[in-house]
């Protein structure tokens, strides 16, 4: 038999709840309550849920884990940044 190291599935993947990540699970709950808090139409409302649900599912298909959070970071990091080691002179000395 060859010398192999074991590799464990459910290790190197995420966490999942129905199908979808927790970040994606909070995405989801701000959906219910964005849509609740403009409508008591209790099957529209169910319905959009329902539809925001299966758009993550499928958006999240292939994807690697905690992909939906690294795009989110990557959105809302500062698209400027201050150049920390000019003003210190700690290139030019």
């Amino acid at each position: 038999m060859r010398n192999t190291v074991k590799w464990f599935r459910k290790i190197r993947t995420a966490n999942r709840i129905s199908g979808l990540e927790f970040f994606d699970l909070f995405l989801l709950l701000g959906v219910f309550l964005m849509v609740f808090m403009f409508s008591v139409n209790l099957i529209a409302n169910s319905a959009l849920v329902l539809g925001a649900y299966f758009f993550l599912r499928v958006y999240k298909n292939n994807k690697p884990p905690h992909w939906t959070g690294s795009v989110a970071g990557f959105l809302a990091r500062p698209k400027s940044y201050p150049m920390l080691r000019e003003t210190e002179k700690e290139i030019f000395e």
